[in-house]
């Protein structure tokens, strides 16, 4: 019901917000985002709104000055506060692979520091924190469709449209994997000479990252394969800390979706009750440029018991696949292939395949609504 509610909304908002802005096409009042192309990278189509503020006009969880506290529902089509630059997003170094930003200061720090178990720093503790900036942060959305090339760029505005609307593809909703970005949400790290690990938990999984410092390199390309959290090597310059991980899954996080050639290097260095750090990402695929954004983790004081990370699994809090439902004889059933709600788990995208159908379903309701 308060979903379809919101869809109320968004209907009877829209036809004032066309009178407001008659001549001027955006994503509000536009028939169809695909007839935009020229508009997409146009601060004006979105009213200036950020990534954020779009997903918030539907549900109501806008960041309000960058507590990450929900604010109230914003008004479909309201103007946004984006400004263009606000953030710099495109990568600061000159480099036009990962392995190339890689090997630079892989030299710079002369090979890597050797470190014992008495030298190693120390990163214990509970931490929050991650990426900031990564869906543009204060940027306009047209500064994030910017940075991408044409298809994937598509893609991007058809999801910011949904998100407008209500429409919200999460992988935790299907029970499946976060994806790599995910994993950058660490609660804790585990560190010696030979190896880090980033460790974190959410409501239905738990990540984990292996981050070999003992020298041992990469997979060879015969033994190479993409995996949902990558490859990652490192080493140590002094007391901060440099990855590259490649192998990545394509999936779909960070900027926007992500594909098998993505690559990237981090670089953190704990300073006080902060982890300070920055991932810059390589994507030749997706990307018109390499993209950049900060990382910060926050020592959190509080020590609670009940705060401590748990094992979850997706299935404790939304169920066995969306494949099985009960049918109209009350049976316990499965859809089968042709049944426009199948989940194929072998679907590189599902993201696609479930705002298209959406896109579909809406416009039907909206149809109806119209009579």
């Amino acid at each position: 019901m308060q979903f379809l509610a919101v869809l109320l909304t968004t209907l009877v908002l829209a036809a004032p917000l066309a009178a407001q802005t008659a001549g001027q096409r955006t994503i509000f009042t536009t028939p169809d985002v695909r007839q935009d192309r020229d508009l997409w990278t146009d601060p004006a189509y979105y009213r200036h709104n950020t990534v954020a503020q779009l997903r918030g006009m539907a549900i109501g969880t806008e960041p309000s000055g960058g507590t990450g506290q929900a604010a109230a529902s914003r008004v479909y089509g309201s103007e946004g506060t984006g400004k263009v630059g606000a953030l710099e997003l495109g990568s600061p170094y000159p480099f036009t692979t990962a392995l190339a930003h890689y090997d630079a200061w892989l030299k710079e720090a002369r090979g890597g520091t050797t470190h014992t178990k008495e030298t190693i720093p120390d990163w214990s503790g509970r931490w929050v924190g991650g990426p900031a900036g990564l869906n543009g942060g204060p940027n306009p959305a047209s500064s994030v469709a910017a940075l991408l090339k044409p298809e994937y760029r598509e893609f991007f505005v058809q999801e910011l449209k949904a998100y407008t609307e209500g429409r919200i593809w999460g992988a935790g909703s299907f029970c499946l994997p976060g994806g790599f970005f995910a994993a950058l949400e660490a609660e804790e790290f585990i560190v010696t000479p030979a190896r880090v690990w980033m460790l974190g938990a959410g409501n239905g999984q738990n990540y984990i990252r292996w981050i070999y410092t003992d020298g041992s390199g990469h997979s060879s390309k015969e033994t190479a394969f993409s995996r949902w959290h990558g490859e990652s090597v490192g080493f140590w310059n002094g007391d901060a800390l440099i990855i590259h991980t490649n192998q990545i899954r394509g999936w779909k996080g960070g900027v926007s979706e992500f594909s098998d050639a993505l690559e990237t290097v981090e670089r953190y260095r704990r300073v006080g009750n902060r982890i300070d750090g920055e991932i810059t990402l390589y994507d030749p695929e997706v990307l018109v440029r390499p993209v950049h954004a900060r990382v910060r983790y926050e020592l959190d004081p509080e020590t609670r018991p009940e705060l401590r990370p748990l094992y979850n699994t997706c299935t404790d809090t939304n169920g066995p696949s969306a494949k099985v439902h009960m049918d109209e004889r009350g049976l316990l059933n499965e859809r089968l292939p042709g049944d426009p709600l199948y989940w194929d788990s072998t679907d590189p995208r599902p993201w696609r395949t479930y705002l298209n159908e959406s896109d579909r379903r809406y416009e039907q309701y909206r149809k109806s609504q119209r009579r």
